[in-house]
């Protein structure tokens, strides 16, 4: 599949017919959740895969092999949504149903009532609690986990996309990590502390 990459790749800068709306529909559904996992908003993560497209289709003879084309597009994704968040000046919106689709098991709730309004207000309240802990990341943090959980790209795909060493994605997805798991132990009530 990769070398087929290299190829589709080397077609799209040739111009040859095809092999852009080819380039499109292997790529977009991946670009997706990486919008998503930055926006977290379906209309808003649309747009970007589309913009991004544009920068991808007017960028393509600056593309070089000396990196796969997904770690190439997937970074001009990453900076089209961060330019994004950047104009939105807020705390992005929207609830965290496809972050817990992307990552299964991670959703936590208080088993000890899962009925009632209680209950409905504990796992709104929680879903806040998420949303601000990874909004209010620093950038890089953001960045590395949002590559990571919502994309699935692995740690050594990630500093290769950031241009930066392997151990600075690990620490800053380290530290992003208990960031947000500090933020969603102080949800009263639907996380136990350790040993409890």
């Amino acid at each position: 599949m990769a070398s087929d990459d290299f190829g589709l790749m080397e077609a799209v800068r040739a111009d040859r017919e095809g092999a852009f709306e080819q380039f499109v529909a292997r790529y977009q559904k991946r670009l997706y959740r990486v919008a998503w996992g930055y926006l977290r908003q379906h209309e808003d993560a649309l747009d970007a895969v589309q913009e991004a497209m544009v920068k991808v289709y007017l960028a393509r003879h600056r593309y070089r092999p000396d990196s796969h084309p997904y770690t190439w597009v997937s970074r001009i994704m990453a900076n089209h949504c961060l330019d994004m968040l950047r104009r939105r000046r807020a705390r992005p919106e929207g609830s965290l149903e496809g972050w817990q689709e992307a990552n299964p098991g991670h959703e936590v709730v208080d088993e000890r009532n899962t009925d009632g309004p209680h209950h409905e207000h504990a796992r709104r309240e929680f879903r806040r609690r998420v949303e601000e802990a990874v909004s209010g990341l620093p950038e890089t943090q953001r960045e590395v986990f949002t590559l990571r959980h919502f994309e699935e790209m692995s740690l050594q795909e990630i500093a290769t996309a950031r241009g930066c060493a392997l151990g600075t994605v690990k620490s800053s997805l380290h530290r992003a990590a208990a960031s947000v798991r500090e933020s969603l132990r102080r949800v009263e009530g639907l996380i136990e502390e350790p040993g409890q």
